[in-house]
């Protein structure tokens, strides 16, 4: 006996419609997955440091794993997001400390620091105005822009010292010190200036840097 032909139809349509439904379920199951992006990534340790909340261990350990620029900021950033026993609130020292600039942009979101702060000691003669290397001495404990001629860059096995004005081993001298840095050579007859806080040592005002390109060569 022949089946009817609607009962035929029907069974082509449901055939039909099964072998559609497989092949929906299969693409669907085999589509890839898209990892986040590392800026995505550092998004995301922001949010979690900001809102106290999330696995940020996770988040960070990803960056540290295929994203060394972004996870340099993101420690850069979380190591100044809280109180510590040194406060600063000046986003310019932090640069001149080698912070880098895009984690001070984050922290100045979260004011936890602030451009053009500190106390301001404009001197006259050096460029963009500053403080005077002779008259450093005098504001030690503040956050300076020192400028002075460049008398030596001296290299010894603890870093580099560059001393203005008076030349090592002046006391009147003023120094920049570089921990664990040597710098490019420095032509004569430059002026040089930079940001940071100002402290006496043996009598030596000094101020100490880490990142060579905070220091301004002027000629």
């Amino acid at each position: 006996m022949r089946a009817p032909r609607t009962t035929v139809a029907s069974l082509i349509a449901l055939v039909l419609v099964a072998s559609m439904t497989a092949c929906t379920r299969s693409a669907s199951s085999g589509a890839a997955y898209s990892a986040p992006s590392c800026s995505q990534l550092l998004t995301s340790a922001v949010a979690h440091e900001r809102s106290g909340s999330g696995d940020i261990d996770s988040t960070l350990q990803a960056l540290s794993d295929n994203c060394s620029d972004e996870y340099e900021i993101a420690v850069d950033y979380l190591a100044h997001s809280t109180d510590g026993p040194f406060s600063i609130d000046s986003c310019d020292e932090l640069i001149g400390y080698g912070v880098r600039a895009e984690s001070v942009e984050l922290l100045e979101q979260d004011r936890r620091c602030s451009f053009g702060q500190g106390e301001a000691a404009v001197g006259s003669g050096w460029p963009e105005g500053g403080l005077g290397w002779d008259k450093a001495r005098e504001h030690s404990g503040t956050m300076q822009r020192v400028c002075g001629p460049l008398m030596s860059a001296r290299e010894t096995s603890d870093g580099t010292f560059v001393n203005v004005g008076q030349d090592y081993p002046s006391a009147d001298r003023f120094t920049f010190i570089f921990w664990d840095v040597y710098l490019e050579p420095i032509g004569p007859d430059a002026v040089v200036c930079g940001s940071g806080e100002i402290y006496l040592y043996n009598g030596v005002a000094q101020m100490e840097m880490w990142d060579p390109r905070a220091l301004e060569i002027w000629r």
